[in-house]
């Protein structure tokens, strides 16, 4: 016979047991997609290891208020507040006036440079949406993310996250249209 003393114990044992399984099966589910998230929010890919490790920190100690079924929405609007707050943060650095200027000390090859360049434009044209738009065009076109799965973890009507989309690829074409059109002042032969 169990002691009333053991039982309690034993059950905490159990919930622990619990916990810990379902984190981890969290963590094997959703790190990738919560690591890219971050990723193209602009992060480094540093800075987007280190939140997505904040994040289920976060999730580790909150395991036990998440919803069952919710864990990616839960995963990921904690990913998102602290992608925001990444944000703020470092519009307060300073930069060094030269840093433009530094030549790298390797230069890449031809086709790695043309994919730094595309990848340099995108992430400036991302950079110029609203964090709203952002998010809705990160998650449907970038990760796959269905338009009811966006509106569940945004908690927004379906129709908002549609309207957002739209939005978010006109302002997305018009960014990359401006960018990759000549200087007006340029005279053409």
């Amino acid at each position: 016979m169990v002691s009333p003393r053991t039982a309690p114990a034993a059950a905490d044992v159990g919930h622990e047991a619990l916990a810990r399984e379902r984190l981890e099966s969290m963590f094997q589910a959703h790190h990738g997609f919560i690591w890219r998230f971050l990723r193209r929010q602009g992060l480094n890919p540093e800075a987007s290891a280190d939140l997505t490790q904040q994040t289920f920190l976060i999730a580790a100690e909150r395991v036990t208020d998440i919803r069952i079924g919710s864990e990616r929405a839960f995963l990921f609007g904690t990913a998102m507040r602290l992608a925001r707050a990444s944000a703020r943060a470092s519009r307060r650095v300073t930069f060094e006036t030269d840093m433009d200027q530094r030549v790298s000390a390797a230069p890449p090859a031809e086709d790695q440079a043309v994919r730094q360049q595309t990848l340099e434009l995108a992430d400036r044209v991302l950079a110029q949406l609203s964090p709203s738009l952002l998010t809705v065009f990160v998650l449907f076109e970038l990760e796959g993310v269905s338009m009811r799965e966006i509106a569940t973890m945004l908690r927004v009507p379906r129709g908002t996250v549609a309207s957002r989309l739209r939005r978010a690829r006109e302002a997305f074409r018009a960014g990359v249209a401006r960018y990759e059109r000549p200087p007006s002042d340029e005279v053409t032969p």
